[in-house]
């Protein structure tokens, strides 16, 4: 169709045409026209579109434009070659008139500027660090935690993103202190925590294979009438850190995380076999710790938030970790109250019940729900029972009678134990008295002395108290250490040991051969006995290595001096393979379990047939 035909269509397009025109208009024109129309208006329409994208680049460019001028960290776009193509102002206000494209920015690896950074990086990834930033006409300097992110394209170009860490009169030394301190609190900022949280990971292993991280936010309330609080948590923040220092136990890593929310890191070796007792303990410390600091000032209200995570189950990486902890301490937060939230789920489901436990534990204390049980000690020398090891026995109403390993560790984190510790040698003692008039006497009684027990200010004096009101010796009775007491080499464990020999009280070390340190304590302590490790005795006779292991440490004991005692005997193999190590003392099931004192005289009345049975 010719174009003079195509501009009359058109024309008439914008007239008015009549009834005879419209009956008379080509049937095959309007497809054409209608075409056009359709194009007139896409164009339009796409036209406004690429304007409104137009505007939104030239608003992002503007944000962004606003944010790398007034940016409080250094910003720079690199080349290829690693040469600045943009320095933002406060880059610019660093490095003075020393920046030009023809130069490398002033980055270097150390204070007296004798190394440049960026020449000495290979940038195939992104990288991360810490470097001096330095003027041409000045001496001065300044530290920058510095990262530099590679960007996707060809030919490569680089954003370098610095941040100053100290100001230009702090020495080096101040630097790095101050680069990981946060300045309101004083205690480690979020950068040490994760080295720190690098540090545990590293340090886990078999013997301490876990530590935990939780996070500790602060909410604050606002006031039922509406009244504008005077106070605000930013005003407290140093009070509170203050206060946890307080209640978190030596050894443990205090960081302030943000604005709001500290981090607790319990390092693997610090963390319990019943880590979930542990945490829950301190975790009621933490909760408890709001009012207390608030209860002068009526002005504010704070809502304590706890996010628990822990290595390996919820990460490995710190990343990891800190982004499960934050994750619990969000589920915690939507439940609109105070509380804990473990990230792992096996973990959340037991929290309530070790507060229960607790509670329970303390009510069991007044109304005497605890007994002592007795294993006998069979001597295959002379056949008999040689004494008994004194294990404590929990009748709960509810639970039944629980197992030492039900609730001993949480005796232990809430101070307890050494109430339990008392309770025993006392029930101890009222026994023996018993079996001495009835003729029922067969040596001493052995008790387990927890670590906190022995290292009270009271620990000899009660026991001699105990002693003198019963008109007992201290003969009578054998004290078994755990290796960690032995540890503490210091005057004062020493000085126990000694007064407690001196008293008679017979020494025992428990557990043996399953410490590292077994040997220098064996050498520098007044000992008497050991047991062996449980995990010598077990499936020992189908293991030739463990039982030159078990040889050996009983042939060590007998050129020192010492009395063996072998314990968990479950088969008449593992009796006479002791047997024949020369190891006289057992003690087990093969024999007896523990006992009620009230069941001691039947089981002596037998004892003949238990060993012969045992060794036959």
């Amino acid at each position: 169709m010719p174009l003079s035909r195509w501009l009359l269509i058109a024309a008439s397009f914008f007239s008015v045409p009549s009834f005879a025109d419209a009956v008379d208009f080509d049937v095959y024109t309007s497809l054409p026209f209608a075409l056009l129309i359709i194009l007139v208006l896409s164009l339009t329409l796409y036209n406004r579109k690429l304007q409104h994208r137009n505007q939104l680049v030239i608003e992002q460019q503007q944000t962004l434009q606003g944010f790398l001028q007034h940016s409080d960290d250094a910003i720079a776009i690199l080349d290829q070659n690693l040469l600045p193509i943009y320095i933002n102002p406060r880059l610019a206000t660093y490095c003075g008139t020393a920046v030009t494209p023809a130069k490398k920015l002033p980055l270097y690896l150390d204070k007296d500027g004798s190394q440049l950074l960026l020449p000495k990086l290979n940038l195939t990834a992104n990288w991360h660090g810490e470097a001096w930033l330095k003027t041409a006409n000045s001496d001065a300097s300044s530290m920058l935690s510095v990262a530099i992110t590679r960007l996707q394209q060809t030919p490569p170009s680089y954003l370098l993103i610095g941040r100053e860490l100290c100001s230009l009169t702090q020495t080096a030394g101040d630097t790095q202190s101050g680069s990981l301190r946060d300045n309101q609190t004083g205690l480690i900022n979020r950068n040490a925590l994760s080295e720190y949280l690098h540090t545990c990971a590293s340090f886990s292993n078999n013997l301490n294979p876990t530590f935990a991280l939780l996070l500790l936010k602060f909410n604050q309330l606002l006031n039922a009438d509406g009244v504008k609080p005077v106070l605000f948590l930013s005003d407290i923040i140093a009070e509170l850190s203050r206060q946890l220092q307080k209640i978190i136990p030596d050894g443990h890593i205090l960081a302030r995380y943000s604005n709001d929310t500290f981090a607790i890191v319990i390092p693997p070796h610090l963390c319990h076999v019943q880590l979930e007792v542990q945490l829950n303990r301190l975790t009621q410390k933490m909760l408890l710790l709001p009012a207390k600091v608030t209860e002068t000032r009526n002005n504010i209200s704070l809502q304590p938030l706890i996010g628990i995570s822990i290595y390996p189950l919820d990460g490995k990486e710190p990343a990891e970790l800190l982004l499960a902890a934050s994750t619990a301490l969000s589920n915690i937060a939507r439940l609109g109250h105070s509380g804990l939230q473990f990230a792992n789920s096996k973990f959340q489901q037991r929290a309530p019940e070790f507060r229960l436990l607790e509670l329970e534990l303390k009510k069991a204390m007044l109304q005497g729900e605890f007994d002592v049980y007795y294993q006998p000690r069979m001597s295959i020398g002379s056949n008999r029972v040689i004494g008994y090891e004194a294990l404590l026995r929990w009748h709960n109403p509810k639970r039944g009678v629980l197992l030492p390993q039900y609730f001993m560790a949480l005796a232990d984190e809430t101070g307890m134990i050494a109430d339990l510790d008392k309770l025993v040698f006392k029930k101890c003692c009222q026994q023996l008295q018993y079996w001495q008039k009835n003729g029922l006497d067969r040596g001493r009684i052995a008790l387990n002395i927890s670590n906190f027990s022995f290292s009270q200010p009271d620990f000899v004096s009660a026991l001699t108290q105990q002693l003198s009101v019963s008109d007992l010796k201290a003969e009578q009775f054998e004290l078994e250490l755990h290796e960690d007491i032995l540890l503490q080499s210091d005057a004062n464990t020493l000085s126990t040991l000694q007064n407690l020999a001196k008293i008679g009280f017979h020494l025992t070390l428990d557990n043996f051969g399953a410490g590292i340190s077994s040997l220098s304590v064996l050498r520098n302590y007044p000992l008497h006995s050991l047991k062996i490790s449980p995990e010598y005795i077990q499936n020992m006779e189908h293991n030739e290595q463990q039982r030159n292991l078990t040889a050996t440490l009983i042939r060590l004991a007998s050129y020192l001096q010492l009395d063996v005692i072998s314990t968990g005997i479950e088969n008449e193999m593992q009796a006479y393979l002791l047997h024949v190590m020369g190891c006289d003392i057992l003690q087990g099931h093969l024999f007896s379990k523990a006992l009620p004192a009230s069941e001691i005289p039947a089981l002596l009345a037998k004892e003949n047939k238990l060993l012969r049975k045992a060794i036959n």
